[in-house]
């Protein structure tokens, strides 16, 4: 907040004034000024390239509890009715636009069905053994 002080937790979401908090008019001013130059930052990419570390479902395993849904801060994650070896069942999918990568639905699921790109539970049991060994 101190180094971005218009930008919100949501990307290409900008504060300004009072919805940022009570300010004097010539402070109001000022951050949409600055929230007019950071969304102009965004608005004049040919592209936007997301974060790499997303989640991955494997739909084999996912059992439709919806947990991950819950638990997902940045609502990257929905159920939805898929045919999965021969059968119709309710698995989550991630947008990879919304996820951020913060893993809570990895740690979250019950099922084991969701890995976080680059950090699978093979992954980290090694970066454990290894901080305990070192």
């Amino acid at each position: 907040m101190k180094l971005r002080p218009v930008d919100f937790a949501t990307d290409g979401v900008f504060l300004a004034g009072l919805a940022h908090s009570p300010k004097f008019i010539d402070e109001s001013i000022g951050q949409a000024n600055a929230a007019v130059s950071r969304a102009c930052t965004i608005l004049t990419l040919d592209t936007i390239t997301t974060e790499g570390k997303i989640s991955s479902v494997d739909e084999r395993k996912c059992a439709g509890c919806g947990y991950c849904v819950d638990v997902c801060a940045y609502k990257a994650i929905e159920l939805e009715e898929k045919k999965v070896l021969g059968h119709t069942k309710t698995v989550a999918v991630v947008n990879s636009a919304l996820c951020k990568g913060c893993g809570a639905c990895a740690a979250g699921c019950r099922c084991g069905a969701i890995d976080l790109l680059g950090f699978d539970n093979r992954e980290i049991v090694a970066q454990i053994v290894g901080i305990k060994e070192g």
